[in-house]
């Protein structure tokens, strides 16, 4: 069952450089005005920008301007930029070289995607030299139609690494790059772009495991919702255990959409043991495999929880966030709070559907077991969470965070899970409020106000000013626990007494 966030169509409309990673010049940058002309008639913010057009003529470019923030693209010279920000009606002038990832410091001439720059994936990729060479990955999923096409993913197909397609929808055929736009058939094709999706022309890596054996399996159908799907993703997880594949990627949840009422599931079911094919995912585990199943994007809808089979104990479920605040995504569905373990496990940043971040840790989970084929699919797994920020603090929003690729690129070399120094800070507190001092450098904070140690009840976001040093927390109703965190660098978990 292909469930996506719902704004699919509108992200693909949008200029390929708010939501790739390109690298830009130093005469890039992004203009900011005074968010009260969105409130003004258009003809207005259009004078001040002939103004400007007219003043510095050939001299400046605008680009793409957003709808959704009071910013516009623009390419002119450093002295003009200057001279830019002294106008009443910019509040700042940001050069776009400074949205360069991090990653490019290394000797790779390769450039990483969000998720890639998010979970710090250089240090397995460029220090390690690992691309998921030698291991297997079977994918099950609706499509990969023009995966051929794709300019990202013809490595695949030209260094003969895709080596095996089953389509149980349609008999007979045997082309794996066969579909329709109209039922998304092209969902695979994305999916296969970030686990293993490398632009040699652009220089953009998507997917971890660009050398990785890949394994196809098409068992849904975008259009019609059918319960008969569950049945052929049990058959082709049972068809790629038969043929020794240890990690597959399945961006498919079950819930509450089929065609016919009476097929639907119930919240009740999703309680790691009630359907059939939360039953398979779990014995896959115990035999020794490792599925990685995005967590499903009702967390907006009535459904809200993680679909089937994400609930499984030993599936490796990934949820999505943000990319700046690492806070969880709207559309990202939780852990039930009934469930006795953590689910979602991990999560990373994905713009449109845990479909699209699932891919990446298994992208991971590649290179891990490249790096070491001895590993257990357990101990995979838990080198994984392990690492993610949240993991001394997991919660049923991000589970145990995002997974961190510098904290495993020394657990690899210790041979054994490595702990950085922890950054957690743990205090009991018997008044209705707390007030933290904020460490210097902190711009954002997550605050996760928890009925139990991992059952969130309320995420806020909070913008820390230039100036401010201390927060005060208050303590909501029914709140036992509440964990504030800036992305991987502080971590305080309150015990209200």
């Amino acid at each position: 069952m292909l469930k996506q966030a719902f704004f699919k169509n509108i992200f693909l409309l949008i200029p390929l450089f708010l939501f790739s990673i390109e690298i830009f010049s130093q005469q890039k940058y992004w203009l900011e005005y005074n968010a009260r002309l969105k409130d003004v008639p258009e003809i207005e913010l259009e004078n001040l920008k002939a103004e400007l057009k007219n003043k510095y003529q050939e001299d400046i470019s605008f680009h793409y301007e957003s709808k959704w923030h009071p910013v516009i693209s623009i390419e002119t010279t450093h002295e003009i930029a200057t001279e830019l920000s002294d106008y009443e009606w910019i509040n700042s002038i940001t050069s776009q070289i400074e949205l360069v990832p991090t990653s490019l410091i290394s000797t790779n001439s390769s450039e990483l995607s969000y998720a890639l720059e998010q979970i710090q994936a250089h240090y397995l990729m460029d220090s390690m030299k690992l691309s998921g060479k030698g291991v297997n990955i079977g994918i099950i999923d609706g499509g990969f139609m023009d995966a051929d096409k794709e300019p990202s993913l013809l490595h695949l197909v030209e260094n003969d690494q895709i080596k095996f397609f089953k389509d149980f929808l349609l008999a007979g055929n045997n082309n794996p790059f066969y579909g329709k736009r109209l039922a998304q058939d092209d969902h695979g094709t994305q999916v296969l772009k970030m686990i293993a999706g490398s632009n040699d022309n652009t220089i953009i890596r998507y997917g971890m495991a660009k050398n990785a054996s890949i394994y196809l399996a098409r068992t849904d159908h975008g259009i019609r919702e059918r319960r008969l799907e569950e049945d052929y993703w049990i058959e082709a997880i049972e068809l790629f255990h038969e043929m020794d594949i240890k990690l597959v990627n399945s961006s498919l949840g079950y819930t509450d959409g089929y065609d016919k009422r009476k097929e639907n599931h119930s919240v009740n079911e999703v309680n790691g043991k009630s359907s059939m094919i939360t039953k398979t995912a779990q014995m896959a585990a115990e035999k020794g495999m490792l599925i990685v199943s995005a967590a499903g994007n009702d967390g907006h809808n009535k459904w809200k929880i993680i679909s089937l089979p994400s609930d499984a104990k030993d599936v490796l479920t990934v949820g999505a966030t943000r990319f700046d605040d690492w806070s969880r995504i709207y559309y990202s569905s939780v852990g039930p709070e009934k469930l006795e373990y953590v689910k979602p496990d991990v999560a990373c940043f994905a713009a449109n559907g845990t479909s699209f971040s699932a891919p990446v840790i298994t992208g991971l989970a590649a290179c891990i077991w490249e790096y070491d084929s001895t590993l257990s699919n357990y101990e995979v797994m838990e080198i994984i969470k392990n690492s993610a920020h949240l993991n001394e603090v997991p919660n049923n929003y991000l589970g145990y965070g995002v997974p961190n690729g510098k904290k495993i690129h020394k657990t690899l070399l210790k041979k054994g899970l490595y702990n950085l120094s922890s950054k957690l800070i743990k205090v009991e507190v018997s008044e209705n409020d707390y007030t933290i001092q904020i460490p210097d450098g902190i711009k954002e904070i997550v605050i996760y106000h928890k009925s139990s140690d991992k059952n969130v009840k309320e995420e806020l976001t909070v913008s820390i000013e230039s100036e401010q040093k201390f927060l005060i927390i208050e303590k909501e109703a029914d709140i036992k626990y509440s964990t504030i965190v800036a992305q991987d660098r502080w971590l305080t978990e309150i015990m209200w007494k």
